[in-house]
């Protein structure tokens, strides 16, 4: 009766290791999940340029707080009498906010890529310079001094709210319709709408390599002085044509990533073969 009755707490206690074995590893499918979270996956968005307009609008709400403290009111331009529109007292104030917007239209317009970025400011630099030189310039400076630039208070805030709305409406809605999604073994272009599947490479023998950083959109404009930045990528899959991604934010990390994808399936079909 003892033995009989022993017999199968010897037998449980035999198995109970292969038991804990067995609950210990994980199933195939957990190994595809973790395997699949350890080698991880990147997204990377192409963005419009309108990503680089992000200082017109943050200098505009600048500007309209500075109207609104120094402001001037002229009850004249005014709807009804116990009302004024503000005007801020200095003329540079509109120039300067008109500057910028000229600015970031053609600089994120021309495209100047790693040391003709350099030259253009010595190309600009040597331009003003010689025209510092010609006879009457300073004549010609002083009449600057009666340009008279003064933007109200509702104009700032007008511009900068409807641009921050519509810069964030392609930036964070538009720009997200499609994207490149990174894998140890393959790249796939992929679209919101309907979750259709553009095409798909195969990471073997595919090299991923980034232009040259733009000094105005890429290093000023797209925060690249603050660790961040932007930058543009070429794709080139074996046997497929070449393909580029502007506008990505924070470049660096993203290439940084990337390499560690490819040089991971490098490895693994290296192990295959052996």
């Amino acid at each position: 009766m003892v033995a009989v009755s022993n017999a199968p707490e010897r037998g449980t206690e035999r198995n109970e290791p292969g038991k804990r074995a067995a609950e210990a590893a994980p199933s195939p499918r957990r190994r595809r999940w973790f395997g699949r979270k350890q080698h991880g996956e990147l997204r990377i968005y192409q963005h419009s340029n309108l990503l680089y307009w992000w200082p017109i609008w943050a200098y505009g709400y600048f500007c309209a707080v500075l109207t609104y403290v120094q402001g001037i009111g002229v009850r004249e331009l005014a709807a009804t009498t116990d009302k004024v529109v503000l005007f801020h007292p200095s003329p540079w104030l509109g120039i300067s906010f008109i500057a910028l917007i000229l600015f970031v239209a053609v600089f994120t317009n021309v495209r100047a890529r790693g040391v003709y970025s350099f030259m253009l400011i010595l190309i600009a630099g040597g331009l003003f310079w010689l025209a510092l030189k010609i006879p009457g310039v300073d004549t010609a400076f002083g009449w600057l001094s009666l340009l008279r630039v003064h933007l109200n208070l509702a104009f700032y805030l007008t511009f900068s709210v409807l641009l921050m709305l519509i810069w964030l409406f392609v930036i964070v809605f538009v720009d997200h319709f499609t994207w490149w999604r990174f894998s140890p073994g393959q790249v796939i272009e992929e679209h919101r709408i309907g979750q259709a599947t553009g095409h798909a490479y195969n990471t073997e023998g595919m090299v991923v390599r980034r232009l040259p950083d733009d000094l105005f959109r890429h290093r000023l404009l797209g925060l690249g002085l603050l660790g961040w930045g932007t930058g543009d990528f070429i794709v080139k899959p074996p046997y497929e044509d070449p393909f580029e991604i502007h506008n990505v934010f924070k470049a660096g990390r993203k290439q940084r990533h990337i390499e560690q994808l490819i040089a991971t399936r490098m490895t693994e079909a290296a192990q295959a073969r052996t």
